[in-house]
């Protein structure tokens, strides 16, 4: 493909040893289920594949998805979806995303996976390094947000105009309901009648 048609895509694609540095720093569980939101080539759903139960692979380009499909034919754990990200429905239960989104919609990719009604319990997305420190310092309603791994733009290929971090968003437990005390009333405690 030519560079314009991966710049037409969004795409800076992950080099293989930062996608496993990353994949490994989102401590994840053989009983997750991950999302990756815009796999692009699999640089990240391949080190996904060895480490989670279940791995959902979202891309958007219909050439990326053949050949993401054909080279994941034989990893049972990982299924490829060919649809908008922004639009494929999101798991009922709990669900974990990492993921290389395209930078032009990191905001809306954030928006979508923290919504209210999604089960959401951890996401580690690469994006431009301003907006990971700006999510960090104004999470999302529900979510703890903080500054993860540093990615230089070398990191990728094409290289992006600027620096990247993975965003590292951790839903909040849910906050405590306080105990209701009998309501008592003021003044003397009626006596029998």
């Amino acid at each position: 493909m030519s560079g314009n048609g991966q710049r037409r895509w969004g795409s800076h694609r992950l080099k293989g040893s930062w996608a496993d540095r990353i994949v490994r720093s989102a401590g994840l569980r053989e009983t997750d289920l991950v999302l990756d939101l815009g796999a692009g080539t699999g640089a990240l759903t391949r080190p996904l594949a060895r480490r989670a139960r279940r791995v959902v692979a979202v891309e958007l380009h219909p050439g990326r998805v053949k050949g993401l499909t054909a080279a994941l034919s034989s990893a049972e754990t990982v299924t490829v979806v060919h649809g908008d990200l922004l639009e494929v429905p999101l798991p009922g239960g709990a669900f974990r995303v990492v993921a290389n989104p395209p930078y032009a919609i990191g905001a809306a990719v954030v928006r979508r996976i923290t919504g209210p009604r999604s089960a959401l319990v951890r996401a580690d997305l690469v994006l431009p390094r301003w907006m990971v420190c700006r999510y960090a310092s104004s999470p999302p309603r529900g979510f703890t947000a903080e500054v993860g791994t540093h990615v230089p733009a070398t990191a990728f290929v094409p290289p992006p105009r600027s620096d990247s971090a993975v965003l590292v968003l951790r839903r909040r437990s849910a906050p405590r309901r306080a105990r209701r005390r009998p309501v008592r009333r003021a003044g003397p405690t009626p006596g029998p009648r």
